[in-house]
């Protein structure tokens, strides 16, 4: 990869250094990007399943051995042997379902020197600035929600259209009971602010008085 194109693909996602060979750390989910990570895109850390498994990639008890060529094998807590994990791949049933980064690889991706993840996974001073701001569904943390909560994934459970509430699936066996201004989710709960159910529903009861 050419620096120029590499660069290019930076500032496309969201770098704003002049420094070519090491831009300026960005925070998306609970990851700290610290050095260029272009295998994903770095939307895809902000997901609040994603930001799950960042944690879980510095808390979960397995080992882990670090091999040549960004590599690690990691200890298994299936039938298989051990996972092989790669930045862009991992043998374990959560990545060959999902094909999105799992704790494997996130924790191989702090273990190269990539991402740092942080405690808490929220940026008090931004979401201040957010709360502050006049239109707050115009804030680029919020569009990515907005995008995020068209996703097939994110489609409700069940919607009561009298009520204004709906009903997602969650990350765990409970599910997220969602109204125009609350959900139960953890990125609401945290942010208080609207999330991607908060979202989804709002575009689904506009749907309906068309």
């Amino acid at each position: 990869m050419s620096c120029n194109y590499r660069v290019f693909c930076l500032k496309q996602r969201g770098w704003t250094s002049v420094d070519e060979n090491k831009p300026r750390s960005v925070l998306f989910g609970r990851c700290r990007i610290v050095e260029p990570w272009l295998s994903w895109e770095l939307e895809v850390h902000t997901d609040e399943e994603q930001v799950v498994r960042q944690g879980r990639a510095m808390t979960y008890p397995f080992s882990f051995e670090l091999m040549d060529n960004n590599k690690a094998r990691f200890s298994s807590s299936s039938i298989l042997p051990y996972y092989d994990t790669t930045l862009t791949d991992c043998m374990c049933f959560d990545f060959q379902v999902r094909k999105l980064p799992c704790k494997h690889i996130y924790r191989l991706a702090v273990e190269l020197g990539l991402i740092e993840i942080i405690k808490g996974g929220y940026d008090l001073e931004a979401l201040n600035e957010i709360k502050k701001s006049s239109d707050i569904d115009a804030e680029l943390q919020q569009i990515k929600r907005q995008n995020s909560g068209m996703d097939k994934k994110c489609t409700p459970t069940t919607i009561d259209y009298d009520a204004k509430t709906a009903v997602f699936s969650g990350s765990g066996k409970k599910p997220y009971a969602t109204t125009t201004e609350s959900c139960t989710c953890r990125d609401y709960f945290v942010r208080r602010l609207p999330c991607k159910h908060i979202y989804r529903l709002r575009y689904e009861l506009s749907k309906e008085n068309e």
